[in-house]
């Protein structure tokens, strides 16, 4: 049933009800009057009087009585077919709420690899273990799966979420973005060794800043975007 439907038969009620009481009183008064007309001395208005108490009493609550069974009647099918759109939207929240669950605990997966990847890679120094330029290569290419995994993802499923909340995830993602380029552009021209002693210190320190950057800003705003979160999936304070 279309809520045009449920409109309609809300206003047939009222018009219903609104009628059945006007035909019930002008009937009621008609004969009344009736029985007014016939009379001829002041005690036989008396016994009408309490005569038509009575018989109004009467004849309303038996009017009520029927009214009410015509209503159920009207009504119940209206009740039934709420309930019944009720219990659907019930259902499609509650399918809705779990779907963006699922999307929200995988993209803050890929949010907090991708924010590890990132300063693991920009970091100034690393121990080296075995082959330091092989180790160089693996951070390097876990950042960029990092970057990309999270960003198809995030594409996917803009809908889940506000526009406002999107387009703080796209600034956020942005940042991480242009600091991977910045960063990776500048390790290659240093490796290149072809830079002069200016260039050098000036590639070497725009490094050191990104990764402080990474470091100190990026876990602030990925704190927000956990409260957004918390506040999405209904989570109570402890």
């Amino acid at each position: 049933m279309t809520s045009e439907k449920i409109v309609e038969i809300i206003i047939e009620v009222a018009l219903f009800l609104i009628a059945s009481y006007f035909i019930f009183y002008k009937s009621w008064l008609n004969s009344l009057g009736k029985e007014i007309a016939k009379l001829s001395t002041i005690e036989q208005l008396t016994k009408l009087t309490e005569s038509v108490k009575k018989d109004f009493n009467e004849k309303i609550e038996a009017y009520k009585s029927k009214l009410s069974e015509e209503l159920t009647l009207k009504i119940e099918p209206l009740k039934s077919e709420l309930a019944k759109n009720n219990i659907t939207h019930q259902i499609q929240f509650s399918y809705l709420h779990q779907e963006r669950a699922k999307v929200i605990l995988e993209l803050y997966k890929k949010l907090i690899e991708l924010h590890s990847a990132m300063v693991d890679w920009t970091n100034f120094m690393h121990p080296i273990i075995e082959d330091a330029e092989k180790e160089r290569q693996e951070r390097t290419t876990r950042a960029n799966l990092a970057i990309n995994d999270f960003k198809n993802f995030y594409l996917v499923n803009k809908l889940f979420f506000s526009k406002s909340f999107c387009n703080y995830i796209d600034e956020i993602f942005k940042e991480y973005w242009d600091k991977g380029w910045e960063f990776g552009y500048g390790q290659e021209r240093v490796k290149s060794g072809q830079l002069t002693g200016e260039y050098f210190k000036h590639y070497a320190e725009q490094r050191s800043k990104i990764s402080k950057e990474l470091k100190e800003n990026l876990p602030i705003k990925i704190s927000e975007i956990e409260d957004k979160f918390r506040k999405i999936l209904n989570v109570e304070q402890e």
